[in-house]
């Protein structure tokens, strides 16, 4: 039986990635103490990390839970973009599965719309405004993302990458998707 090793590199990169965000655009960066618990199945340990910053004049805010040790598994980053005002629509952006494409082949009539591999839902005047511009498609690309404004809070623009996050070019085109999303919202509600 092969024992897996939490290789922390990766997170200790993202770590300094946020602590240079937040001090550049003169935001607050956190991080609890380190916790550690040990189980049957090895240690395990668990570290909330946060940052909140301003960019373009949009407040952003990372949050994630690390999980490491014997769990080698950890809660997704989540990349927060905060409208000033609830904006009244939900929205949902994700990468397209098997199973959508057999729906649309059998309902090409439901309201979901696929466009380079993503699925867009919201009301028809927002999906329209999002996808009327090739620029968003040429940045979804390039990732695999989940995008949504819960129905609870319609005030946050969430985006969840599905691997993390690995280099400051690959973060600062996720803030770009957020920004990109607020401007349509925004022209949207006008």
């Amino acid at each position: 039986m092969e024992i897996v090793i939490f290789e922390r590199t990766s997170e200790l990169y993202f770590m300094n990635l946020l602590k240079r965000f937040a001090e550049k655009n003169d935001g607050h960066y956190t991080e609890e103490s380190l916790k550690e618990a040990f189980s049957p199945i090895g240690k395990m340990i668990y570290q909330p990390k946060s940052a909140y910053f301003k960019i373009g004049g949009s407040k952003i805010s990372v949050n994630l839970n690390e999980v490491g040790g014997a769990i080698p598994t950890a809660e997704p980053f989540r990349i927060t973009l905060h409208l000033d005002n609830k904006c009244g629509k939900i929205l949902e952006i994700y990468p397209v599965t098997y199973w959508d494409k057999i729906l649309q082949s059998v309902f090409p009539s439901t309201s979901k719309k696929i466009k380079d591999e993503y699925v867009f839902k919201s009301d028809s005047e927002l999906i329209k405004k999002i996808t009327e511009e090739e620029s968003i498609f040429n940045k979804l690309r390039k990732e695999k993302v989940y995008i949504r404004i819960p129905k609870e809070n319609t005030s946050k623009i969430i985006l969840t990458p599905t691997k993390g996050i690995d280099t400051e070019v690959q973060f600062e085109g996720f803030i770009s998707i957020l920004k990109f999303l607020e401007e349509k919202i925004t022209t949207v509600n006008v």
